[in-house]
């Protein structure tokens, strides 16, 4: 059963969630060497591999946990999840991974991989937990209405596992492990992996972890380096997960005009919700879809028309319109000008 609803999703007030297409890359890899072909079920969800040619590029998380559990159901791999995790590098994660194996201790590496998590995926719990004399790492998509997860959420068990695994030996195993969906009729692999009592249909994904464990040393790269990887870290976070409404909305039309596919769909499902609920935040700011996407066409028109070296032609296929014709049109309603003369008046 997926989480209940609570008001605050009721009412679409939800931060946007994201996650980089660095992640999403690792999954469609791994899938391609398994030969499994991902060009169909990445388009079903709104997707392609043009979203991976900028690793920092932020992807709906909602579109990405969706791909996810299509992927493994039509390549037949129930195991997709964990078995992608087990195999992760901590550059598979950009600076986040690596920082995580930089840390003196599995307590400041668990500490700050929660920290900077953000930077790599939004709208989400990660972090440790006490409850008496046990400590938990939890881990937890906040929108309930992203819905079947369970290849992502044992995908980052298995990861935060293989990580502390390159640190302090193939044999370390967690307590216990705890996830929020049903599971298969035989987990047995799923508990040789992890080395732990594996339970399902829990409130929260979470692994018990030892104590004593927390405090293991990590071997500690130095001071300086790990200061740079933090702060660029706390860039990426300000630059983009916190970024506003406004900006998520048109970050995602710039995205689907790449793709020459500006439709109320396709720009509500990089956003990770319903065309509806689109419609409605747009209309509580006084604005229509139509008005955003010709806002956003005329901004970026004219910033392209500035650059001397580039075709009208390119121009109008950089906006998502079929032709020259059909931009120019749109420019001159905008500006009063035609596109040369703009061109030229710069």
């Amino acid at each position: 059963m997926p989480p209940r609803l609570t008001k605050s999703y009721e009412a679409g007030l939800q931060p946007l969630a994201s996650i980089r297409s660095s992640v999403l890359g690792v999954v469609v890899d791994a899938l391609e060497a398994r030969q499994f072909p991902t060009d169909d079920v990445l388009m079903r969800h709104n997707l392609s591999k043009a979203t991976l040619e900028d690793p920092y590029d932020p992807v709906s998380l909602k579109s990405y946990v969706a791909f996810f559990e299509d992927a493994a159901r039509l390549s037949r791999q129930p195991l997709l999840g964990m078995r992608l995790g087990e195999t992760i590098k901590p550059e598979d994660l950009g600076p986040v991974g690596v920082l995580y194996t930089m840390m003196q201790s599995l307590r400041v590496a668990i500490v700050r991989f929660s920290r900077f998590f953000p930077a790599l995926q939004s709208s989400t719990r990660l972090g440790l937990r006490i409850e008496g004399d046990e400590t938990w790492l939890e881990y937890q998509i906040e929108d309930p209405a992203i819905w079947p997860r369970r290849h992502d959420s044992e995908f980052t068990l298995a990861l935060i596992c293989a990580l502390t695994r390159s640190r302090l030996g193939k044999g370390w195993a967690p307590e216990e492990v705890h996830f929020e969906h049903a599971g298969p009729r035989d987990h047995t692999e799923m508990s040789q992996f992890f080395g732990a009592v594996v339970r399902f249909e829990q409130p929260i994904n979470r692994m018990l972890i030892r104590s004593e464990d927390l405090d293991l040393s990590f071997a500690s790269a130095n001071a300086a380096a790990i200061a740079i990887i933090e702060q660029h870290l706390t860039d990426l976070i300000g630059d983009s997960v916190l970024q506003t409404f406004d900006d998520a909305v048109s970050n995602a039309i710039m995205r689907c005009m790449k793709q020459g596919k500006v439709t109320l769909e396709a720009v509500a499902s990089r956003l990770g919700m319903g065309p509806r609920t689109l419609q409605r935040r747009l209309h509580d700011r006084g604005k229509t879809f139509r008005d955003v996407v010709q806002e956003q066409r005329h901004r970026t028109a004219e910033a392209l028309l500035r650059n001397e070296k580039m075709s009208l032609g390119a121009v109008a296929g950089g906006l998502g319109y079929a032709d020259a014709a059909s931009m120019s049109r749109a420019f001159r309603a905008w500006t009063g000008q035609s596109p040369r003369a703009f061109s030229r008046s710069r």
